[in-house]
This record gives C-alpha cells, structure tokens and sequence, in this order.
C-alpha cells in the first residue's frame, strides 16, 4: 500500500498539538500562497477537527468511515481558530491510553449556513 503521509509521525507518548495551515486552492489546482489564500473562517459556525482509524483500502472495505478516535471543534472550545487559515488543537497528555499505534486520518471540516465540508483529509501514523 502506498500512501503521501504529509503529517508525518506523532508520538503517542505526552500531548500533541495539532496545528494546521489551511489555504485555498487557485483555479487552476495549486495552493494560493499569498496572505489572501489563507481560509477565511469568520463565516463558519463551526469547524471541526478529527482524527479516525484510517479505513482498508482492500475489496471488501464496505465504504463507511470508521468512528474518530479524537475530537475537536469550534462549538465544544476544544479548537482554536486563528483567522485567517489556523486551525490547533492541543491533546493533552494521557490522549493515546487507548487508542493503538497505527494509521489515522485528519480532517477538518467546516460548517458554514447549512452546508458542511471536509477541507483537509490526510493520513497520520501515530507511533
């Protein structure tokens, strides 16, 4: 199996401050990385922040994202949104006394009106 795991590894031992950079895409599929890229969150109700069992990529992977392990969000006060563009949440120590070594996925996804949309989806080995 082979996978871009831009967030690398985390230890599972102490706290873990997840901190992201979101910035929005040009027409034409790069990032913008002008100051005007960076997502502007001041129109959101809520934005949230979760980190799940990364499903099997095999035949018999029924489609259904498994339950996250980790949760944060704009609404509970347990993430901290820095407009324009950072989104952090600070887990800390004790946050991995059940959850098991191996491959997860972080998303973030935003809640503006009646819409939802996941904005960031990538895999984190936690080790």
């Amino acid at each position: 199996m082979s996978f871009l795991n831009a967030m690398g590894r985390v230890s599972r031992h102490g706290q873990w401050r997840l901190r992201r950079i979101l910035r929005a895409q040009l027409p034409d599929g790069r990032l913008d990385l002008s100051a005007d890229g960076l997502i502007d969150f001041s129109t959101c109700s809520d934005v949230v922040l979760t980190v799940g069992p990364r499903p099997p990529h095999c035949g018999g992977w029924s489609g259904l994202v498994p339950e996250p392990v980790l949760r944060a969000s704009l609404a509970a006060s347990t993430l901290v949104v820095s407009n324009p563009g950072i989104v952090e949440a600070l887990f800390p120590s004790g946050w991995s006394a059940c959850i098991p070594a191996g491959l997860y996925d972080v998303r973030i996804q935003v809640t503006v009106g009646p819409e939802t949309a996941v904005i960031f989806d990538e895999p984190v080995e936690l080790a």
